[in-house]
């Protein structure tokens, strides 16, 4: 054991200079950047400590039951932290204990696989929960505001949140591991990706279904009686999750022997499920490593002629004549699908946005909205909305398509095609799935409303303009800013070029509304009453600028992202 922890503290000691080296090695533009990127988000987390600190001052002042509503809502909040933290273990585990770049070399030098497997199990406690913990620290901030609590208190949390997101990861690490171990095939890591985005799926549209605009309103609830047992009841309270909540009412209530309990508690069941998983890890982790080392099994090479994608061409040709697509256009459509239909993250990703579209779509049933005319004003700013979804699905696969062509970028140059046709079969791809979700979420949001004609086809036409601007800004921008040696399409979307697209994005979005908001004050008036609402020349000054708009935010970034491309020879 002593040899082990000495191992564990120079592989710790190697992370932290590499860290270290990494700051040191930026350059100029990589400093300004990254604190451009720092200082937007602590922006962010600015703003969602005002949201928090507006909502729970508002319950804190609720006479009697004021005390119990902050409570509850802060033990939702950690019981969903804390089933987020496990599923995202379950996922980063795979990745640090069996793929990482670096366990090549870690597997190989005389170190004992404990002091390896504790050092990847450090990793994945970070990368697992760092972003929900950021997420999560506004709220905290913002309860110490509203009880009047000393900086002390987020001491208390730090202490409590530690061994609880051990406790958390330590599950999804266990699991991976005996997973891995009984099934020793890439495979697997294929279906744990399903099966952790089906889970963060659940959990996502859970935490909605669940109504959690419940907790002020008590008429929701049969009687006062139920109404409070409801609030005084346990979240979850087998959950760590509990435990923490537990320890920081008790902190806040001046009940330091309760907290001190609770600390206790959850440092020795983080300690007995560290030394269970290390038990568990020196009989299987190197044979579950070798075992997902396995390569995949070969296929049948596929004749690129035999294509559906070329039997279409072949009949649209018969029909349209030069009007139809390319022989190389199939050809690249086919590869493209291919692609994206072996890749097990993207089908992950799309399990997240069905989840999405059903949230998204819940909340808008659930607006309490009266009138008419305000349904169909809400119907037309949700194009607002609509837009900022589809310009971050865009930052996930419209801007990334061509960096991911990754060193086969070489391949596709070197044969007798052009960038302008690698870049409208990218957009040819990515056009349609852009399309449906933007129908679902404008379409079916305006018949849950029941928006009258003219704004129900108005926020349809122009969400389906937006989503064709927004995906070839999506290629234009993935062309400019091209980054084709990464290693994670997680380095393409937090890149200066991804900063740069989503700005533009939500710029063209925001103009887009601008333009129509002329028309729709129109047609409001003219709904009230008021006589010779319409003013048709400003509705054609309105359409053209609309047009105009989305014209130059299409093409613009579509031609420099051709030049930058066709110039391109390499970082």
């Amino acid at each position: 054991m002593p040899s082990s922890l000495r191992t564990f503290s120079l592989l710790q000691g190697r992370r932290l200079r590499s860290a270290r080296n990494a700051v040191l090695a930026q350059t100029p533009w990589e400093w300004a950047r990254n604190a451009a990127f720092i200082a937007m988000g602590l922006w962010m987390m600015e703003g969602m400590r005002w949201g928090f600190h507006r909502l729970l001052a508002y319950l804190d002042g609720v006479e009697l039951i004021g005390g119990l509503l902050t409570w509850k809502l802060v033990a939702m909040a950690l019981l969903t932290t804390f089933s987020m933290v496990v599923i995202s273990s379950l996922v980063i585990s795979l990745t640090t204990f069996f793929y990482a770049s670096d366990l090549r070399w870690l597997v190989r030098v005389p170190a004992p696989s404990a002091a390896v497997f504790a050092d990847k199990a450090a990793e994945t406690v970070f990368y697992s929960s760092w972003m929900i913990v950021l997420a999560v620290l506004p709220l905290m901030a913002a309860l110490m505001q509203v009880k009047g609590l000393g900086a002390a208190f987020l001491g208390a949390f730090a202490a409590l949140l530690l061994p609880a997101l051990v406790l958390a990861t330590a599950g999804g690490m266990a699991f991976t591991l005996c997973l891995m171990a009984a099934f020793p095939s890439p495979r697997t890591r294929d279906v744990v990706w399903v099966l952790s985005s089906l889970g963060a799926a659940s959990v996502y549209v859970f935490a909605r279904a669940v109504e959690p605009e419940r907790l002020i309103r008590p008429d929701a609830l049969m009687r006062v009686a139920e109404y409070l047992s409801f609030l005084q009841a346990p979240t979850a309270p087998w959950a760590p999750s509990w435990w923490l909540t537990e320890g920081l009412s008790a902190w806040a209530g001046g009940r330091h022997a309760l907290f001190w309990t609770r600390l206790a508690e959850l440092y020795a069941a983080a300690g007995a499920a560290s030394a269970a998983l290390l038990a568990l890890a020196s009989r299987l982790y190197l044979q579950s490593y070798a075992g997902a080392q396995e390569g995949g099994r070969a296929r049948r090479p596929i004749d690129i002629p035999e294509t559906p994608e070329m039997r279409v061409r072949s009949r649209l040709a018969a029909l349209f004549g030069s009007w139809a697509p390319s022989a190389a256009t199939a050809a690249l459509y086919w590869k493209e699908r291919k692609t994206f239909v072996r890749d097990v993250k993207h089908w992950s990703q799309i399990v997240l946005i069905g989840a999405l579209i059903m949230v998204y779509l819940l909340s808008i049933d659930r607006l309490p909205l009266d009138t008419p005319e305000l349904k169909s004003l809400v119907c037309f700013l949700n194009i607002g909305v609509a837009g900022f979804v589809l310009a971050s699905l865009g930052l996930r696969f419209t801007f990334p398509a061509v960096s991911l062509e990754g060193k086969s970028f070489w391949v596709v140059r070197s044969a007798p095609l052009g960038v302008a046709q690698l870049m409208r079969q990218k957009l040819l791809f990515s056009l349609p799935p852009t399309l449906a979700v933007a129908t679902a979420l404008v379409f079916v949001s305006n018949r849950l409303l029941g928006a009258d004609r003219f704004v129900g086809t108005l926020t349809l036409v122009t969400i389906w303009m937006t989503a064709c601007t927004l995906t070839a800004m999506g290629i234009g921008f993935g062309a400019m800013f091209p980054r084709f040696n990464v290693e994670n399409i997680h380095q393409v979307e937090s890149s200066a070029g991804g900063f740069v697209y989503m700005a533009c994005s939500l710029a063209a979005v925001g103009f887009t509304l601008a333009a129509e908001a002329w028309p729709v004050k129109m047609h409001f008036d003219e709904r009230l009453g008021r006589a010779g609402a319409w003013d048709w020349r400003a509705a054609c000054v309105s359409a053209v600028l609309l047009l105009a708009v989305n014209a130059a935010a299409a093409g613009v970034p579509w031609v420099l992202g051709r030049r930058r491309l066709e110039a391109y020879e390499g970082d």
